[in-house]
């Protein structure tokens, strides 16, 4: 079993509670599944630049000329053949930190995370599940933006089944934060478990 843990934590290390939050789970996930591979891409570490017009129009010729093992297709090769992705990031300015949609225009490749067959488009990720960790300073809601586009790629992508948890309010000094850490830490372990 192979698991991408997709890191789009801005802080350093530990530091970051969504990194801290992404280990539990990964901690706990591992105990039931000692043999798996977790591979891990750092975000921030890889550089990633928005797809320019130039970009879109290489992409499409090489998908075109069947060239899909191009090292431009690295990354949409890699979250393509993975068997479960784990998906870090913390609240950032109503979603998530920029250079995770920059990563997912690089993993929406057609011929690789998904196809056309005829006029239909299908997902062609293996993944059958994806789980998004998050934590944020005050209080996001349900309807939180990043999550529901994150289940929207999902779906593009055919990987059925998404999961949320968010770690809320962890900067808000007029309530229990450390309460609202065990919560989300319960809450993370038990998806960990069902995952």
């Amino acid at each position: 079993m192979k698991v991408l843990f997709v890191d789009s934590c801005t802080k350093e290390g530990m530091a970051s509670r969504t990194r801290r939050l992404c280990r539990i789970f990964l901690d706990e996930w591992e105990k039931s599944h000692p043999d798996c591979e977790v591979e891990t891409i750092v975000l921030k570490e890889e550089g990633m630049a928005p797809l320019t017009e130039e970009d879109t129009i290489r992409r499409d010729e090489l998908v075109k000329t069947g060239e899909l093992s191009h090292c431009m297709f690295n990354y949409a090769r890699q979250f393509a053949g993975a068997d479960r992705i784990l998906i870090g990031a913390p609240y950032w300015d109503l979603s998530f930190p920029s250079m995770l949609k920059v990563y997912i225009e690089h993993i929406c490749v057609n011929g690789i995370a998904f196809a056309y067959e005829g006029a239909r488009q299908v997902g062609r990720c293996f993944a059958e599940k994806l789980m998004y960790i998050q934590t944020a300073g005050g209080f996001v809601g349900e309807k939180e933006p990043g999550s529901i586009y994150l289940q929207a790629v999902c779906s593009m992508l055919g990987i059925p089944g998404f999961r949320y948890v968010c770690a809320e309010g962890m900067d808000i000094q007029e309530i229990d934060r450390e309460r609202q850490w065990r919560d989300a830490v319960e809450r993370t372990v038990k998806e960990a478990k069902q995952w």
